[in-house]
């Protein structure tokens, strides 16, 4: 193993996509189409999984210098240990995954060969996984009807009540994951006769920006309707553009835009106070319940697919069981 003296800087980032093998010296149009490339080659991996890297590698550094090991580059029995101390400290396989990714993104954007690919390290990996396997702890779905008595419980008379029942009505009525449900822009809404149209820029399995646009009609008489929740969310604050769903300052007034964490943390406290357990729900219960009472409904799973945008029809299996074909998915509630 490498001794940390021999590398002087721990603290070195996750740097640029692109590796450093080109000349040191380029006429000024090629030295142009460099820099764009790295911005193309920047914008392939999603902001929030390159912070998820940048904390992962932090973690790797201060431990190789808690221990005297050389981070970068570093040999494949430094990370076998690494990653059996985080196995040994409780940490999930799907964490210590990422970890191994965020390892080797900062060794091939600094033009070292990744130490995964020693056996050494790749057993350990393997080790750790067969032996902490566990099946996926899964959040309740939250359902049509627990879904209104949360919506009953939240008030319509502060910032927070008209915010919450825009964001709960709408991320139940589409299916949308938490970090969807965040990055949605007053821009991306547009009103029509029907309801609104609602345009998602990307997602996570559509890292491209080709996007996808869904029509979210009113709700029957009688019913919550996240349209005018969102009417009402928008015509109390006066927003007419940025970030739909927003933090909130002391004082009501809206702040940037909500972080995916504080989608489940809503979920969560609007959940307890309509008596239910809020240790059983989560961001994705929204997008849980919009599946299954889909499919309880009688959707086809073609259908709900269409609204999730599932690439693989067996993620809803954990679930979802087949409906009998219905029209109109978007009106679960």
């Amino acid at each position: 193993m490498a001794d940390a003296e021999t590398t002087p800087d721990l603290d070195v980032e996750v740097v640029d996509a692109l590796p450093t093998v080109v000349p040191s010296h380029l006429p000024g149009e090629l030295q142009d189409l460099l820099d764009a490339a790295r911005e193309y080659a920047d914008a392939a991996t999603a902001p929030n999984t390159v912070k998820a890297y940048q904390s992962d590698w932090r973690g790797f550094t201060a431990w190789c210098a808690q221990h005297r090991l050389q981070p970068l580059p570093a040999d494949s029995m430094t990370v076998a240990l690494y990653l059996t101390a985080m196995a040994k400290n409780g940490r999930k396989v799907t964490t210590i995954r990422r970890h191994t990714a965020a390892i080797a993104r900062a060794h091939r954007d600094n033009g070292h060969p990744n130490p995964m690919w020693d056996p050494t390290a790749a057993l350990v990996l393997e080790g750790i996984a067969r032996t902490h396997r566990s099946a996926p702890k899964k959040k309740v779905a939250l359902l049509r009807d627990p879904m209104v008595q949360l919506i009953d419980r939240i008030e319509t008379d502060t910032p927070a009540g008209l915010r919450d029942r825009a964001l709960l009505l709408l991320g139940f009525a589409l299916g949308l994951r938490r970090s969807e449900l965040v990055q949605i822009l007053i821009e991306d809404l547009s009103p029509n006769a029907d309801g609104l149209t609602i345009r998602l820029a990307t997602s996570k399995t559509d890292q491209t920006g080709h996007g996808h646009e869904f029509l979210l009609p009113y709700a029957e008489p009688g019913r919550p309707c996240p349209v005018r929740a969102i009417r009402a969310w928008l015509d109390h604050t006066g927003l007419t553009h940025g970030p739909l769903i927003r933090r909130l300052h002391r004082n009501g007034i809206p702040g940037e835009a909500l972080s995916p964490q504080s989608v489940a943390l809503i979920v969560k406290r609007r959940a307890k106070a309509a008596g239910l357990n809020p240790a059983d729900f989560a961001g994705h219960s929204l997008r849980a319940g919009f599946a299954t009472q889909a499919s309880r409904d009688g959707h086809r799973t073609e259908q709900i697919t269409d609204v999730t945008r599932h690439r693989d029809r067996r993620t809803l299996d954990g679930y979802v069981r087949a409906g009998k074909g219905a029209e109109d998915v978007a009106r679960v509630l």
